[in-house]
């Protein structure tokens, strides 16, 4: 028999139908995606939930504290002092770093003047 007979009867598959059933892989399957996702699901649940915790602290940083409603007014009254107290501590502190800061500035100067004061004299002593 010949090809065209063959054809023309219908008893050979075409090419489309060998195509069909034959399994094949256009492109390999790709694994890459799997390692890059997971990681960067991870650091996207990492900065969501460092990024709430810091919401938060801010959140409970600026708000007033809220007091009980059963709150004896001694506490209240301890609270304030208290309150004054750290603001006090704060202001020493302040000033510390301050007085600090001018002593080094002024030790500096002292610093300065010696040996300006030494290159003098031994400028005067030279002349002599």
């Amino acid at each position: 028999m010949s090809r065209a007979q063959v054809v023309s009867i219908g008893f050979r598959r075409s090419t489309t139908q060998d195509l069909t059933h034959i399994g094949l892989a256009v492109t390999p399957r790709r694994r890459r995606g799997r390692w890059l996702v997971t990681p960067a699901f991870v650091l996207l649940a990492l900065a969501a939930g460092a990024g709430g915790g810091y919401t938060i602290a801010i959140r409970d940083r600026a708000e007033p504290p809220v007091q009980p409603a059963g709150v004896a007014p001694e506490v209240l009254v301890l609270r304030q002092q208290l309150e004054q107290a750290r603001m006090g501590l704060r202001l020493s502190e302040a000033r510390s770093h301050e007085l600090e800061r001018q002593i080094d500035t002024l030790n500096q100067r002292l610093t300065e003047s010696q040996d300006e004061l030494a290159f003098f004299r031994k400028a005067r002593e030279g002349k002599r």
